[in-house]
């Protein structure tokens, strides 16, 4: 133990648990969700690595043993109670004007060609970062691409590049893009943006993934980058949309992992049209069906890949050694500790198969497990259309929690924590059936936006199809408040860009204005984003933490912050991925109500190592450093 100041450093061993290659044999078997089976889940180490903690409560209040009423009960056999749709809200966002920002682009995805492709239906991300070191967050977007030719022809593909802009204060932006060398960087149809300083230099990089290749931009200093792609050696043509960078096997560098999605091309383009004959509005027979953008049920899905730093400096394809799965329809990834056992999980978003969660046994090697803890399906054991993903605290139990946005007629999945790494889909309980199954949901965050100490859900939602049935393309956002861990959705209440429809994609947050509260970037399809600011008056305050790593990697992926108060003990991770196609502020923010007054910060860095402060000012930003060991 080493005590400097207000600091107290220790050193943790991180545990190591065995792997246990039968549970694969067992898929099908459990996704029976009887109390049978998940007594023999806890009955195995495979998904707990909590050690000393109890097991999860098994009783009827916790998982229910018989098939239910699926639009009543949920998986702690609780009946949904009947909630008012909409609920007033201290909650307020300001949708800032493009000519105020100075933000004016849209992403454009082609679809005027007439193609009718699944490509079309993605959209693209956006990511927060200070790229001039400046301290305050820039932006930068991705635009998509677009299709030669006609609906007859085989078209081909061309990139509309991307967008970095400057964050000049005042909420107005300016677009580098050109003076920062990104004006010709990506050549492919593009999707995500992801920003991280994989290289520890200091400087905050760009990854961009997309249709056709995928693109490493290193940033030099000064404001300007450089595509670097082929000096690492990376070589992944596959349709990329989620990634994320972490350190998976504790040395100290960040690994790299690429999800994939399926394998649509021109050569495997079907023909597609709407499911079934419909009665139009005011026919009086049915009418022929319209062509319509196939589903990814259509397509092979394609395997996701796991990229580490050689000696040389080189991006080497580690999937087959770690233990990733070659299926899967990936469209989100992050990457977390979500058993808390000090080392990062792999959890993936697939589009129609079963969602990934790969535990780690502390050395980098995966057991895919999702089924097993609870996080592969929904609650009638169906796989969902999966878009979004982000991890927190709703319940402030310590545990982190999973939530999934998904598609339409399915409901928005939040699997609480039950610990030793058990999870229990809790929809339905929480409020959030009558909130999400009209929607297609795509990112998705965790904030508190009211700083109240818990934290609210927003999901971005818009439709993949030209004509959905008994839907709209375009949709409204859900603003969704958590109140003692139930959700009320408060669009009605939030602001003006709640209560009107768009046609949503990338959610980024962080805080714009250095104001202390979550602002938030949405982006859209064939439109502008959205540049939200929060205007939330109350007299609750904010500690705004920031962490630089040492041992463990500069961003401080995988670590987690507690922050203990007079009232209350919340809890936050350094995340990697998340979201959809996009990337939040680096910066953790804790919604500090009024009259508490907080005690303790303690961080445990993915290094082992424990730091405590004791004396915290909340009128300024705390940035800690890893201490250095002995």
């Amino acid at each position: 133990m080493n005590k400097t100041g207000n600091s107290t450093v220790t050193y943790i061993s991180k545990p190591i648990f065995p792997l246990h290659d039968f549970l694969f044999s067992m898929t099908i078997l459990y996704r029976m969700r009887y109390l049978l089976s998940l007594a023999l889940i806890l009955s195995l180490p495979a998904c707990g690595s909590e050690t000393g903690t109890s097991p999860p409560d098994t009783s009827d209040d916790a998982v229910a043993s018989t098939k239910r009423d699926e639009q009543t009960q949920d998986d702690d056999n609780t009946t949904e109670e009947a909630i008012p749709e909409q609920r007033k809200s201290d909650i307020r966002f300001e949708m800032i004007s493009n000519e105020t920002s100075r933000i004016n682009h849209q992403y454009q995805n082609g679809q005027q060609s007439g193609h009718f492709t699944m490509l079309e239906t993605l959209g693209g991300g956006v990511a927060m970062l200070d790229y001039d070191n400046d301290g305050d967050m820039d932006l930068a977007f991705a635009l998509g691409g677009t299709f030669s030719g006609d609906e007859d022809s085989v078209a081909e593909i061309s990139s509309n590049g991307i967008k970095l802009y400057r964050n000049d204060g005042q909420l107005k932006f300016t677009d580098v893009t050109n003076e920062s060398g990104l004006a010709n960087s990506v050549s492919f149809y593009n999707h995500g943006m992801f920003a991280q300083d994989y290289d520890s230099d200091g400087n905050i990089d760009l990854l961009v993934t997309g249709y056709g290749g995928i693109a490493v931009l290193h940033n030099e200093g000064g404001g300007t980058f450089t595509n670097v792609t082929s000096t690492l050696g990376l070589n992944d043509p596959s349709w990329s949309v989620g990634a994320a960078w972490g350190d998976i096997d504790g040395d100290g560098t960040l690994e790299l992992y690429v999800g994939h999605y399926v394998d649509w091309s021109f050569a495997n383009n079907p023909r597609c049209s709407t499911a079934n004959d419909r009665f139009l509005d005011g026919a009086t027979s049915p009418q022929t069906p319209e062509r319509e953008v196939c589903s990814p049920r259509e397509f092979n899905g394609l395997a996701d890949r796991i990229y580490k730093f050689d000696d040389n400096g080189q991006l080497v394809d580690i999937s087959k050694q770690i233990g990733l799965r070659d299926d899967g329809k990936g469209l989100a990834v992050m990457l977390a500790d979500v058993d808390l056992d000090g080392d990062l999980d792999i959890y993936v978003a697939n589009d129609t198969t079963p969602n990934f969660l790969y535990k780690n046994d502390g050395s980098g090697i995966f057991s895919e497990s999702a089924t097993v803890c609870g996080v592969g399906f929904d609650n009638s054991g169906k796989a969902d259309g999966s878009m979004g993903i982000d991890l927190g605290d709703y319940n402030l139990d310590g545990l982190p929690d999973l939530f999934v946005s998904n598609f339409q007629n399915e409901q928005f999945a939040l699997y609480r924590n039950l610990g030793q790494g058990m999870f229990q889909h809790v929809s339905s309980s929480t409020g959030m059936l009558t909130l999400s199954s009209g929607y297609v949901g795509w990112g998705t965050v965790f904030l508190d936006a009211d700083r109240d100490g818990d934290e609210d859900i927003f999901v971005a939602n818009g439709h993949v199809q030209r004509s959905p049935l008994n839907a709209t393309v375009s949709q409204m956002p859900v603003a969704m408040e958590n109140v003692d861990g139930r959700f009320h959705q408060v669009n009605q209440s939030v602001g003006l860009y709640f209560t009107t429809q768009h046609e949503g994609r990338g959610i980024a947050m962080g805080d714009l204005n250095n104001d202390g509260m979550v602002d938030m970037v949405i982006s859209h399809v064939n439109d502008a984003p959205a540049i939200l600011i929060n205007r939330t008056e109350n007299n609750n305050k904010t500690l705004v933490i920031q962490l630089r790593g040492v041992a463990s990697n500069r961003a401080a992926v995988g670590a987690r912050i507690t922050v203990t108060s007079e009232n209350s003990t919340w809890q936050r991770q350094i995340k990697g991925g998340t979201s959809f196609a996009s990337t939040h502020d680096p910066r953790v923010f804790f919604g500090i109500p009024e009259n508490d007054v907080v005690k303790q910060v303690t961080v445990h860095w993915p290094s082992g190592i424990t730091q405590v402060v004791d004396s915290v000012d909340l009128e300024k930003p705390l940035t800690l450093t890893e201490p250095k060991t002995e």
